[in-house]
């Protein structure tokens, strides 16, 4: 078995980002994302970036990829990273890719002055639920609300 090599991502990347993105939802039974690759390159490169994004790979080939940015938590009263999304193709799973993945948010958080990297995980997700908690992840008790465009709006 070929070991997994994370790297930060480039905008040649673009378009594998957006296929994992659009996987993940689908995966979940939610509607493909809105992100395409034009957003990865115009929002995720460059002095103005808002997310940075890393890929896992086996033998060169893309297997998973992490995508995440900076948040500031007044409980810590310091910085830390919001991973937004974790995916790993199915065929990739329970190898190691994905603590991989989390491993290097994890250096990226400390290198970037952080203490915690935090994210979602949906209820009926229980694999990854169960992957977390092997990590150490523990469960908050919070609830997500959103206002989503139209309320936004309002």
């Amino acid at each position: 078995m070929n070991a997994v090599r994370v790297r930060a991502a480039v905008p040649a990347d673009a378009e594998i980002i957006a296929a994992f993105a659009r996987a993940l939802s689908l995966e979940e039974g939610l509607p493909a994302p809105a992100l395409q690759a034009s957003h990865v390159r115009e929002e995720g490169f460059g002095a103005g970036a808002r997310f940075r994004a890393l890929l896992a790979e086996r033998a060169g080939r893309p297997v998973g990829y992490a995508l995440f940015y900076r948040a500031y938590a007044t409980e810590h009263g310091e910085r830390g990273l919001y991973l937004q999304d974790l995916y790993v193709l199915p065929e990739a799973r329970r190898q190691g890719t994905g603590r991989a993945l989390m491993a290097a948010v994890a250096r990226a958080c400390q290198a970037d002055g952080g203490c915690y990297v935090f994210w979602n995980a949906r209820p009926r997700n229980r694999a990854a639920l169960a992957f977390y908690r092997a990590l150490g992840a523990r469960k908050e008790p919070t609830v997500t609300l959103s206002l989503q465009p139209d309320a936004l709006e309002r």
